[in-house]
């Protein structure tokens, strides 16, 4: 009787440690999934879409560069956009997306996260502020604009992944205008969605979007528009609708009919663009 006591407390012990050693163990490359650009991509970026520029600056992770975007007119930008692209997703593909329809009297900053594209290094949520607080104030420099302009002339948008560094920026630069493509409440939340088991307390890459918009409502932030499909089987619409109810007055939702999660922003992409158009 003891033996078999014993024997189904093992058992049972082992049934919860294995998912939580895989959390501990795995999560870093569960969470970032970088690549490179090919070998001269920047160069020829930068050719094809002048006056735009290649921003390169060092941070702990050693040599980093992002894109900027500037309007095809000599004109100083309305605008300064954060783009913070998903998990999988370079900085630079958002270049023709953006050039299809987003507002052409503004400036964007592509930013690519440590270990992505041309950045050395690793990612964790540390490293990625710290390539915002590096990027965005030397864009800002570039768009003749200055930290301060940002609280007035700063915007932010972020898809998956990229919803949590770009509320970082949003945040730590006062931006006070933004669009977050399907969100999710906390990477902790993530990791219980995926397992199935309460494991979030192991999750060391820890980015909290609750708590985030929250900061960003005392800072007097004030609009952000959630887009988000009601069929995203990566991260659910009841996420986007939790972070939403936060602040009703300050936070609207769109829910999206069978947008999925990635084809969300190419299916409705002319939706975006107006709600890019129309942020103030």
């Amino acid at each position: 009787m003891i033996i078999h006591f014993r024997k189904c407390l093992l058992f049972f012990f082992l049934l919860f440690a294995l998912p939580v050693l895989f959390t501990v163990s795995c999560q870093h490359k569960l969470i970032y999934f970088p690549r490179p650009y090919p070998v001269g991509f920047a160069q020829e970026w930068e050719k094809q879409y002048p006056p735009s520029k290649i921003l390169r600056y060092q941070t702990s992770q050693g040599q980093q560069s992002a894109f900027l975007i500037m309007p095809q007119s000599a004109k100083k930008p309305e605008h300064l956009w954060l783009i913070c692209c998903g998990n999988g997703t370079l900085a630079a593909e958002w270049t023709e997306w953006l050039d299809a329809g987003a507002p052409k009297n503004d400036a964007y900053l592509l930013l690519d996260y440590p270990g992505y594209g041309d950045c050395q290094g690793s990612s964790t949520p540390k490293r990625i502020r710290e390539n915002i607080a590096a990027a965005l104030p030397l864009a800002a420099k570039q768009c003749a604009m200055s930290i301060e302009d940002l609280k007035t002339r700063g915007r932010f948008l972020g898809h998956s992944l990229g919803c949590a560094a770009a509320l970082m920026g949003a945040c730590d630069y006062s931006l006070p205008t933004g669009i977050l493509i399907a969100p999710f409440t906390s990477s902790m939340d993530m990791a219980e969605k995926m397992l199935g088991l309460p494991v979030g307390w192991v999750v060391t890459h820890r980015f909290d979007n609750r708590a985030r918009i929250k900061q960003w409502i005392a800072q007097n932030g004030r609009q952000i528009h959630i887009f988000h499909s009601d069929d995203d089987a990566v991260i659910p619409l009841k996420m986007g609708q939790e972070l939403a109810v936060i602040d009703p007055s300050r936070i609207a939702i769109t829910t999206v009919p069978g947008g999925g999660h990635d084809a969300l922003i190419r299916l409705k992409k002319h939706e975006l663009y107006q709600l890019m158009k129309a942020a103030k």
